[in-house]
């Protein structure tokens, strides 16, 4: 039987949310675009679905990890994310995640559970579960390296980030002349950047963790 991916996201403090139906809006607009942009590796679209959570399922796909980040820098309010990896006994409507079943979603809710109890200090809202406890670790720690990475990233070294991400970058080996002549900017100022905000070691661990994902076949324990 075939294996996904299944999302589960949450807005962080929602009811605390002063503007929350435009919050959600401006969310339900982000996943617009993504379902636009990442068609060909949903099973089932990202959508809001009860109050302010939002889910959806993913075929395995190794720009997984890059449609995140690219949530990460769209959505208009901080949020958590449970992802988990198994089957899916239910038939999957494209359209409407809402209502399918098996094990990936059970691993998704346990790691969104995760995700709210274990945040070291609020530095990481991400968390990972698919049934391996040795692979889930591991897989968890690459997620709060590079969480941690980037919770320190100053508002020109997100700026670059988002660069590198608008150029189809996303790994960290590429042409830093060539990036640095798409920016404006020197190639040793360019170097600077990357260097004080570990940009290249957090797309590192990044690609880690989507190799371990494609790897990802181990029975449940």
């Amino acid at each position: 039987m075939a294996r996904y991916i299944v999302l589960i996201g949450d807005l962080i403090g929602s009811r605390k949310i002063r503007n929350r139906g435009e919050i959600q809006e401006r969310l339900r607009d982000v996943l617009a675009q993504l379902n636009e942009r990442y068609s060909s590796m949903l099973a089932s679209r990202l959508m809001l679905t009860l109050g302010d959570e939002f889910q959806g399922i993913f075929r395995p796909d190794p720009r997984l990890l890059r449609l995140l980040d690219e949530l990460f820098l769209a959505a208009p309010h901080p949020f958590r994310l449970g992802l988990g990896y198994g089957e899916i006994v239910t038939a999957i409507d494209p359209e409407l995640s809402i209502g399918a079943d098996g094990e990936a979603f059970w691993h998704a809710r346990t790691a969104i559970d995760r995700a709210h109890r274990e945040t070291y200090g609020g530095i990481c809202h991400i968390s990972f579960a698919g049934g391996c406890e040795r692979a889930d670790s591991t897989i968890n720690t690459l997620f709060l390296l590079s969480e941690t990475i980037k919770t320190q990233w100053t508002r020109l070294q997100l700026e670059t980030f988002a660069a590198l991400l608008a150029s189809d970058i996303y790994d960290e080996d590429f042409h830093q002349a060539d990036f640095a002549r798409t920016l404006g900017i020197s190639e040793s100022s360019l170097s600077k950047r990357l260097s004080l905000g570990h940009i290249k070691i957090y797309l590192r661990a990044r690609t880690e963790i989507t190799q371990l994902l494609e790897a990802y076949d181990a029975p449940a324990e």
